[in-house]
């Protein structure tokens, strides 16, 4: 379920915003987990979910496989699942929030960037095209492309994670700032 919160930033509803913040549910629960393998599982669970209701009008076509579809390209995210609770076990300090923010946004991107080949059904429901039409992102969008976009989207949720995980007012006022920034 908090997979598929994301999936609303997109058209029909295009709650562009939710975006920002929509990815913060799925990351605390992947956090969460006891061991990086569990944490790699619930990504891809959490991951199915964002593509089956990102697809679910491919439901009439493909029926039942459209769950196997999901599974398949949701499992691209167990690598970002795999590192979260390595990277936030314990105490989230200001060495492990700065290298959060880098690893975790890339390591979803690298996902992103595979699932589009088209082999895989092309670039649909980017984290970054759910951008498409608010001018504060066409900067980062002309500089980067849609990759540089999503980047700067899981950065923020991941920041915004850290403000909620973070022990230390350092931390906290980290996050914010990179959150902001």
């Amino acid at each position: 379920v908090v997979g598929a919160l994301p999936a609303l930033a997109f058209p029909a509803p295009s709650w562009w915003w939710l975006a920002w913040v929509g990815v913060v549910p799925l990351l605390l629960v992947v956090r969460a987990a006891p061991t990086a393998r569990e944490g790699g599982v619930r990504a891809w669970v959490g991951l199915a979910g964002f593509v089956l209701s990102t697809q679910y009008w491919l439901l009439p076509a493909t029926g039942p496989l459209l769950a196997v579809m999901a599974a398949g390209i949701g499992a691209l995210w167990v690598p970002w699942g795999w590192v979260t609770p390595r990277l936030w076990s314990g105490a989230v300090t200001t060495g492990r929030m700065l290298a959060a923010v880098t690893v975790l946004p890339s390591a979803w991107v690298m996902a992103e960037a595979v699932r589009s080949w088209q082999s895989l059904g092309g670039p649909w429901a980017l984290m970054g095209g759910s951008q498409w039409n608010q001018p504060a992102t066409l900067a980062s969008a002309s500089l980067g492309g849609v990759w540089l976009t999503s980047f700067l989207v899981i950065a923020v949720n991941t920041a915004i994670a850290g403000v909620i995980l973070g022990r230390g007012v350092s931390v906290r006022i980290l996050a914010l700032g990179v959150a902001l920034g």
